[in-house]
């Protein structure tokens, strides 16, 4: 793929482009200046074969305009799209920090707690992209993308619509890339729903909790056919201390039928929130678990620190107290024999 960093560093007479961020089969992301609003933005210049065909460009043009009215803390917001030097182009929001993907790989195996924060924030952004009529398609964790401070935001949802109209043997080979996540009916090339979401959605709550897939082939038909028919192993079985509650609710999301799944990303959340865990409640915010327990530590320390303080003080004043009025005691016994 060539790189827009040497031959056109300027895309649209707007976007100045600094350097690549990732690199795929289906595009190259870059981060740019918007010369016109002054802001860093994620540009993602698409591969030309992709630009080239006339059917996709116009399912582009459509998804794209409507992925730009999903406005969600949990969804990389869309700000402009359009065509230069013959390629197709799609400008986001910038989020410092990496994919999800990248972040279960380079951390192995993540606490119960994180991968339930993150868990929560994709079914919030599923459920509302579902609310407002859309099914991202490709959901996936290389497609989460995790900031510095922990928020977790969902991309491409306007890119993985329009490449439904690029046919079913390409897609294996390019749009998919890693069909790991894929639902039982998109390998049989059904219509995607809010529940093909789900399924995907299921298969990254397997690899959070327990650092492993349920289906790993080599081969993308086989990995189709294992969709279709093979059964998982319950991640109980991978992951001992895993509530029963929570290991249900897994198998649950990716069961073959799409019916017999959540019907969509709010029934997921609400679900997920009435388990029977210990530790759900706690981070069902947008805010950083990390920054929230160091917040709740340093409250307990000032606490401990205050009480402490608190004590010396008291017991001083009551040592000055008790020493002052020992003289006033002998005065008056003496005054008594006296």
């Amino acid at each position: 793929m060539d790189d827009f960093t040497s031959s056109f560093p300027i895309i649209n007479n707007r976007y100045q482009i600094h350097r690549t961020i990732a690199s795929g089969g289906m595009a190259v992301i870059y981060l740019a200046q918007d010369l016109l609003l002054e802001r860093k933005v994620a540009l993602k210049v698409l591969r030309r074969d992709f630009s080239d065909n006339q059917e996709f460009q116009n399912s582009f043009r459509s998804e794209a305009k409507a992925s730009a009215k999903l406005s969600h803390p949990n969804i990389v917001t869309t700000y402009d799209f359009g065509i230069d030097a013959e390629r197709l182009y799609i400008v986001m929001e910038f989020v410092e920090g990496t994919d999800l993907k990248t972040f279960m790989v380079n951390e192995k195996v993540l606490n119960m707690k994180r991968s339930l924060y993150f868990l929560i924030q994709a079914g919030k952004g599923l459920g509302y992209a579902h609310r407002s009529g859309f099914v991202h398609c490709d959901v996936k964790p290389q497609n989460m993308l995790v900031s510095a401070i922990g928020v977790l935001k969902i991309a491409d949802f306007g890119i993985a619509r329009a490449m439904d109209t690029i046919s079913r043997d390409e897609r294996y080979d390019v749009v998919w890339g890693s069909p790991y996540y894929f639902s039982p009916e998109q390998a049989k090339g059904l219509p995607p729903s809010p529940a093909t979401d789900i399924y995907s959605l299921g298969i990254i709550a397997y690899e959070l909790f327990t650092g492993d897939l349920p289906f790993k082939a080599e081969d993308s038909l086989e990995l189709a056919r294992m969709h279709r028919e093979s059964k998982p192993i319950p991640p109980k079985f991978k992951n001992r201390s895993l509530p029963d509650t929570l290991n249900d609710f897994i198998l649950k999301s990716i069961s073959k039928n799409p019916d017999d799944r959540f019907s969509d990303g709010n029934t997921f959340i609400k679900a997920l929130n009435s388990l029977d865990l210990h530790f759900e409640k706690s981070y069902t915010s947008n805010k950083n678990p990390h920054k929230k327990d160091l917040l709740l530590q340093h409250n307990a320390n000032s606490k401990q620190n205050t009480f402490n303080w608190s004590t010396i003080l008291l017991s001083f004043l009551a040592l000055i107290l008790t020493g002052g009025l020992i003289p006033f005691w002998i005065y008056i016994i003496f005054s008594i024999n006296r």
